[in-house]
């Protein structure tokens, strides 16, 4: 498949490529004159596409219909358009598909539209990156395999057309995986209060030698690093993969999703290893106070005895005054002991 048809595709299936089409004054199936008169882009009308020809309906059960024929008769459904009959038929209601039948039908269409495109020229690699990041309805998911590669993408803008789909979809969430070095710890802090894109480290074990872009979980882009050293694009990677193959694109979102866990995970293990340092130096801050409490118990039990020795000059309200002294000093140096001990 081209290129040039991978990016119809993409236009088509996210509805960027609405042209000014306009709207038949009769319905595609039955043939009747369409409900709004004058008014060619009225909410009640119902509109699909399909090989590049837009067609409309009076009613849903029409298109409806639409699908079912097109599905059961291949190229030849067009021979049961405009035929009015079939509204008034009283067979009409029996033959109307079920919610499951349309849902197999679109999974149907959906499947033939399925691609995977093999891209070799970088300066296509990236605009196709360009378009499909600007597609973005819903969710775009980006995996940098190493730091370099997330800064080259800082030199060429990339970040810069992440903002510019954030303002003007405020709904699109965007998540990054790349590994943190100094500079990017930083970035990181100004993407998540800035942008609101959430951003987390990848660590060795998971690193992958390619850059991901997933969005809508129905397009990804694959692209191989060659080169990391470069700091030209272009010349650091190497063959793209791009695909809308629903098999394809999960593939892609597993991995980011288990690199992500992963990033989660990672982090609560460094907070809860940063309580363990902070409570580790409390406990050594604790322990050298309660040593400094240890150095004045020696010499007050020490003097009290030496004054307890002198029993010439005592008299028995001193000597209850030594017996307190030595007592709670005593009881102090255990304590100690034990505090110590206990750490």
């Amino acid at each position: 498949m081209s290129r040039h048809n991978s990016t119809e595709d993409l236009n088509d299936l996210q509805k960027n490529n609405d042209k000014n089409v306009e709207i038949q004054d009769k319905c595609s199936l039955c043939g009747k004159t369409l409900s709004g008169g004058e008014k060619k882009h009225s909410p009640n009308l119902e509109e699909t596409a399909t090989d590049g020809i837009r067609y409309t309906f009076d009613t849903a059960d029409c298109m409806s219909m639409f699908k079912r024929l097109k599905s059961a008769y291949g190229t030849k459904f067009g021979e049961f358009l405009g035929i009015e009959q079939y509204v008034s038929d009283p067979f009409w209601d029996t033959v109307i598909p079920s919610e499951q039948e349309i849902k197999e039908i679109e999974e149907q269409e959906r499947i033939k539209t399925e691609f995977i495109q093999v891209m070799h020229e970088p300066s296509e690699i990236q605009e196709l990156g360009v378009k499909l990041v600007k597609s973005a309805q819903d969710e775009i998911l980006i995996i940098f395999s190493t730091a370099n590669a997330f800064h080259r993408q800082i030199l060429v803008g990339g970040f810069q057309l992440l903002k510019m789909v954030r303002d003007n979809n405020s709904r699109v969430k965007i998540r990054i995986s790349t590994p943190f070095d100094k500079d990017i710890t930083q970035t990181a802090k100004k993407l998540r209060d800035e942008l609101l894109i959430d951003i987390r480290d990848i660590k060795e074990s998971f690193r992958i030698k390619s850059t991901i872009v997933i969005v809508d979980r129905k397009f990804a882009l694959y692209v191989e690093l060659k080169d990391d050293t470069k700091d030209n694009s272009n010349e650091a990677m190497g063959l793209a993969i791009y695909s809308s193959s629903r098999s394809t694109v999960l593939s892609y979102v597993t991995i980011f999703e288990s690199i992500w866990k992963q990033g989660e995970l990672h982090e609560q293990l460094s907070h809860l290893q940063e309580q363990i340092r902070t409570q580790q130096e409390r406990k050594k801050q604790l322990i050298a106070k309660v040593s400094e409490l240890r150095i004045p118990i020696i010499p007050i039990l020490a003097l009290a005895e030496a004054i307890r020795s002198k029993k010439s000059n005592q008299n028995l309200e001193q000597e209850e005054f030594l017996d307190v002294i030595t007592r709670n000093a005593k009881k102090l140096e255990l304590l100690t002991h034990d505090i110590m001990n206990s750490y």
